[in-house]
Parts: structure tokens; sequence; C-alpha cells
């Protein structure tokens, strides 16, 4: 054979069908090191696996052709294009250092002169710190049954409160407060209240169609919604996240933007996820969502409590154990977890949903744990 006739074999072959198979045969691998590895850890959030190729070398080539220059520090391209995903203007788009940058400099806007932060308890642990670093309280409101009190919540708004602070799905327990509640709340509240919406987990939830919430800033102007880039998409390494307001939202929406923008690399690696990402992201999408019912309805045959998550992790407690006992246990069974004291709740444990093979090494050392 002629080195022609070598590579015309290959005219006809489909790409998208070698990628299928190469993708499935990376998953038959991760199964069977998931299976043999002696530990594995399900105490983080973040995806797992690496991003497509393609998604860093757009960085890397970014890195060797323009890494002397400066970035655009309006990122005007990833604005619009993020602007046509949530069917918004680009003037409502800010681009940060990751979802966590933003959140903290919207708290040091809305709390230059004081005041109060209201937030669900137990959520994410960085919004009681925000709120004392920009000189304001933190006023924890104690969740029902790990889920959102939209009545307590809205109880515990006052003349001193600035800022409500709600992670959705909520971080640890994965609990999901919908657009028609969350439209009741903002309905409610005072107009000296703007409310940061934490969707940093929002696209793990199967209750309603993804931008639900976020198609709210239109009727509300106190509404910011912020989404990263670091849980789904796996792009933590590149901190970016971004923050979404209404039109009418004035100088706050602007004044969150760092003065200097997002380096070069991270916009050349967001511009290509954005372009190419949507399949990858839909597979994982319906992954989380598969194995978490299969957790889910298992956990019912052990003595395990735990609420309903429409995250990429469930929260867990034995009766009888403490959160930190109950992680003992696990990682002799070899299953790290992350422990409920550092998230709000020593009776928990927090574990993340992954792949099928994962998910029955956390179902079997859970039954030996609490057997």
């Amino acid at each position: 054979m002629g080195l022609l006739d070598y590579y015309r074999q290959f005219e006809d072959v489909d790409e998208e069908e070698l990628n299928r198979e190469r993708r499935a045969r990376r998953a038959r691998e991760r199964a069977l090191a998931l299976e043999q590895v002696p530990t594995i850890d399900l105490s983080g959030t973040e995806w797992p696996t690496f991003p497509n190729a393609e998604i860093m070398n757009a960085a890397i080539a970014a890195a060797r052709g323009r890494v002397n220059g400066y970035p655009d520090r309006h990122a005007e391209s990833i604005r619009r294009a993020l602007a046509d995903r949530h069917a918004v203007e680009p003037e409502q788009v800010v681009l940060g250092n990751g979802a966590a940058e933003l959140l903290q400099n919207a708290a040091l806007l809305l709390l230059r002169d004081g005041g109060d932060l209201v937030t669900p308890w137990p959520s994410y642990p960085l919004y009681p710190l925000m709120a004392q670093r920009a000189g304001g309280r933190p006023v924890p409101v104690e969740l029902a049954g790990g889920r959102v009190d939209v009545d307590a919540l809205s109880a515990a708004v006052g003349p001193r409160t600035r800022v409500v602070v709600i992670c959705n799905p909520n971080d640890p327990t994965g609990a999901y407060l919908d657009s028609q509640a969350l439209g009741a709340l903002l309905g409610a509240l005072p107009d000296h209240v703007h409310v940061l919406l934490d969707e940093a987990y929002v696209e793990f939830q199967d209750v309603e169609e993804v931008d639900a919430c976020l198609r709210l800033v239109d009727a509300f102007p106190r509404l910011l919604v912020f989404r990263t880039f670091s849980k789904i998409w796996g792009l933590s390494g590149l901190r970016a996240g971004y923050v979404i307001g209404s039109s009418a939202t004035g100088d706050v929406l602007g004044a969150l933007a760092p003065a200097l923008g997002v380096n070069v690399l991270t916009q050349a690696g967001l511009a290509q996820a954005l372009k190419i990402g949507d399949p990858e992201i839909a597979r994982r999408r319906a992954l989380v969502i598969e194995q978490r019912a299969r957790v889910q309805d298992r956990l019912h045959d052990l003595p395990v409590d735990a609420p309903d998550s429409q995250a990429n992790f469930v929260w867990m407690r034995a009766p009888g154990l403490s959160g930190a006992e109950l992680a003992g246990r696990l990682e002799r069974s070899g299953v790290i977890v992350a422990h409920g004291g550092a998230l709000g709740d020593e009776d928990h444990v927090r574990a993340a949903i992954r792949e099928a093979a994962a998910a029955d090494r956390l179902l079997t050392a859970l039954a030996n744990a609490t057997g």
C-alpha cells in the first residue's frame, strides 16, 4: 500500500463517531481505576476531570502569543457570548476573577456603610466572612429540613438589612428554591435590600429551566445573579465567574468588575469553552442527574438521612454518629467526604456525585459505615 492509499482509507471516517468511541473508552478506564484505587476523594465540588484539550490549548496559545500584552479589561467578546447565551444585553454582564470575588465585591459595595447580610444557614461559608470583611453583620437564618425557609428569611430582614444572599442550589444541602418561590420573596423585600443569587450549581438542577431564576433580573433590578466556570465547566484553575443584573441596576453592576479585567489566558480558555463546550456540559449534567437519583434512592434503604439534592453532591447524616465519626468510617472504607463542621453542621457530611463507579464506592462505604 502506497502512502497516499494509506491516508485515503481514513477519508470516510466519521470524526464524531471516533470521538464517541474515545469518550466511551476513557469512561471505562476511569471506572476501572475507581474500582481499584485504594481511596477516592468525594469531598470537593469541582468537576474532577480535565476539560476538552482544545480549551487548554487555546489558553496555552494565548500565553505564547499575547502574554506580554494587556488583556481586554472589559472582556467584550466573552460578555457578548454570555449575553447571547442568556438572552440579555452585554451591558448586563460583568466578568470577574471567579464568582467568589464578584460576591465579595458586591458585599464591599453594598455594606460599605455597615448593615446586615441575611443568608440561609448552613450555606456557603464565604457569606458570613464576606459580610465581616465588608464591615457588615452576618445574620444566619436556619434552614427548614435542609431547604430555604422563605417566610423565616423574610422575617429576618429589617431596617439594617442591605443584602440577602442565597446559594441556589444550596451548598452544602443541595436544596433548590424555584423561580416562583424566589419571585415571591423578591416581591416581598423592601427597596433597600439587594439579593445576591449564587448559582454555582444551577446547571445540575432538573426542577426547571436552567435560567428560570436568572430571568427574574428584568422584573427585579435589585437581583444580581452570579455564575461560575469552576463547577460543571471544570475550569476552576482559570478563576472565572460572571454576574448578570438588570439594565436598570445602575452603577451597582458596573462597580463589581475587576479594575484591570480578567487575564488573557482565562479569556482565551473561556472563549473556546463557550464555543465548543455545550455537548460536554449536557453530558455531565445528565450523568449527575442520573447518579444522584440512584444514590438518593439507595439511601432510603440505609440508616442515613439526606434531604433531596439538586446539586452535584448529597448532604447526609447517620443518626447516632457525629459527622466526624461518619467521615472517619467512610474514609476507612476508602471514601473521603467533606466534614459538616466546616460547612455549618457538625452532624453531617457532604459527598460529591460523580460517575457510576464512584457512586457504587460511596454506597458500599455507607453500608459498611452504618451497618
